[in-house]
């Protein structure tokens, strides 16, 4: 941006870190805790506005500063790097970032972002239940497991563009409007519906399978009905005769559904599906568990063929990503 963000909202301005914590804990959620480098002015900078259940905050930093803030399975964070760098931890995911990048930070995990000094952000906070609302609307369906998004979900150029441009519009409206259209309330759920809207296209998650896929969507009530029942019983060993059960239509009719909508079989659907969630298993596991219960645990019978498919869609080993965890 050409500009200084939110400039006719500025909340802070050569803040301390009182008063950081403070505004931080008021517009976005709980710190837990806010260190500096000892005896480095912070030099805070904090522009920012409340829109119910969304929030738009501009943040830039004189000084290394480390935010831990509290957990909250209540929203998503959508942070984007203006200038300089800065590293997030979420869970157990790790990502460094610099100019354009977006993390999209899950608040019920353990999170630690690390500012390098003149590093400068914007972060939008928008409740979850928002977001899935927005899926089930685009998929006409209920989805059953609880959106989880990638930490580094951007990172390819029309992705970044497609965000960057919904709050590079979202911070100049709101610079040039007056209070009484700011607390329009068809407005505002207008623009709560578009950034919903952007962020479950552009950024990576457990649903972006279905969200690419044209087909899927245009795909008839059965084949929906077959992927719904996969997702919520992929932990189980899964028959063509059980899909067909509740679809009530024939083996041969699933079978040309799948193929023709999904350009895949249901056995070649619920393989990816699986790869799918192991994945997230590995990338979120805890220093208990190890590869072969993970396998097990999403109803893997021959772990050795499924970790050649997984380096073949992942371009590594199980054991390597659930490394990495670690590290």
């Amino acid at each position: 941006m050409s500009y200084l963000p939110l400039a006719k909202h500025s909340l802070l301005q050569n803040g301390d870190v009182r008063d950081t914590v403070d505004i931080g804990n008021s517009l976005f959620w709980q710190n837990r805790c806010l260190n500096v480098g000892r005896g480095e002015s912070i030099g805070a900078q904090f522009n920012g506005v409340a829109l119910g259940s969304m929030s738009i905050a501009y943040l830039t930093f004189g000084a290394e500063v480390t935010i831990e803030p509290a957990t909250t399975d209540q929203h998503l964070i959508i942070q984007t790097t203006l200038s300089g760098n800065s590293s997030t931890k979420n869970g157990g995911r790790l990502i460094s970032t610099g100019v354009s990048d977006v993390a999209v930070i899950d608040a019920s995990l353990p999170t630690k972002i690390t500012f390098q000094p003149g590093c400068a952000h914007l972060a939008l906070k928008i409740d979850r239940f928002l977001i899935e609302n927005m899926l089930q609307t685009l998929l006409q369906q209920t989805i059953r497991e609880p959106v989880c998004f990638a930490l580094d979900s951007a990172q390819d150029e029309t992705s970044k563009i497609a965000w960057n441009e919904t709050m590079n519009f979202l911070c100049s409206f709101y610079d040039n409007i007056d209070s009484p259209v700011q607390q329009n309330s068809h407005l505002l759920k207008s623009h709560i519906e578009m950034v919903a809207c952007t962020l479950v296209h552009s950024q990576k998650h457990n649903y972006t399978d279905y969200l690419s896929n044209d087909r899927y969507t245009a795909a008839p009530r059965h084949v929906r009905r077959a992927c719904e029942y996969i997702d919520q019983n992929i932990r189980s060993s899964i028959s063509m005769s059980e899909l067909c059960g509740i679809t009530h239509v024939a083996e041969r009719t699933l079978q040309n559904g799948f193929k023709k909508y999904l350009g895949q079989t249901p056995n070649e659907f619920i393989q990816s599906r699986r790869l799918h969630y192991i994945h997230l298993a590995l990338q979120n596991a805890d220093g208990k568990t190890n590869v072969s219960r993970i396998m097990w645990e999403n109803g893997v019978n021959n772990p050795g063929r499924l970790a050649k498919f997984y380096f073949e869609r992942y371009g590594c080993y199980p054991s390597d990503t659930l490394k990495a965890r670690f590290n």
